[in-house]
């Protein structure tokens, strides 16, 4: 005999399972993130295969690095980012990211006592922006910018914005709309990071690098997830009413 629910109910259940797989992916990610805090700063990684360490030092170069395209500045990690500037909801202008694309290289971290081997970052980097250039949809793109355009399928010039009727075209330009920023996310040789991974093979495979101190990169790696975590509980509640309603 075939048993049939109430579509509250199955609605229910449905937003509790959503609000809960929301709520457990938040909780790992500030589980992983608070391991910048909760992990013992050292030095040297010797005799500590399989541990997970916290280090602070500065890049050194470990072979070839990357060229940012933007600027020309050698760096060992780089995310260079396009956003444009666009009628959002509610028809509130908003800088909505268009080009997003991210590259490590190995690097040496050095610290007070010993040069540290660290496997390109994969995972969590989280460094301040430098912003290259702020360039009006009229305006001419500098030559390094243009070039990298030219090259890049997706970043199409007029990708998105459109020239807006003549009579609106005085409010666009109040607006900023059709801008492009174009940053950088960039770590270069020289300067100082933290690092937090595992030891292995003598080397650093790094779970977290950031610039900054630990407790600042913490409270900017919690943002997103702390708001997923109130979206995942708000869900939850939200199932669990509709069930016992």
């Amino acid at each position: 005999m075939a048993i049939s629910f109430p579509a509250s109910s199955l609605f229910g259940l449905v937003m509790l399972a959503i609000g809960l797989l929301i709520t457990l992916v938040s909780l790992r990610y500030v589980w992983r993130s608070s391991a910048l805090l909760r992990v013992a700063t050292v030095s040297r990684i010797d005799d500590m295969e399989g541990s997970l360490v916290r280090l602070t030092g500065t890049v050194e170069a470990d072979g070839d690095l990357i060229e940012a395209p933007f600027s020309g500045v050698d760096c060992v990690t780089l995310r260079a980012s396009v956003e444009e500037r666009r009628l959002g909801s509610f028809l509130f202008p908003t800088d909505v990211t268009i080009h997003d694309p991210s590259q490590s290289r190995p690097f040496v971290l050095r610290t007070p006592h010993a040069a540290v081997p660290v496997d390109a970052p994969t995972r969590t980097v989280v460094l301040d922006p430098t912003v290259v250039a702020t360039v009006g949809p009229a305006d001419t793109l500098p030559d390094r910018i243009a070039r990298y355009e030219r090259r890049t399928d997706g970043l199409a010039p007029d990708s998105g914005y459109r020239s807006p009727p003549a009579a609106l075209a005085p409010l666009a330009r109040a607006l900023s709309l059709g801008t492009r920023r174009y940053s950088e996310h960039r770590l270069s040789p020289g300067e100082t990071v933290t690092v937090v991974g595992r030891v292995a093979d003598g080397r650093v495979d790094p779970l977290v690098a950031v610039d900054g101190s630990p407790a600042r990169a913490l409270l900017r790696l919690s943002k997103t997830s702390v708001a997923g975590l109130l979206v995942g509980l708000f869900a939850a509640a939200l199932g669990v009413l509709l069930l016992v309603g």
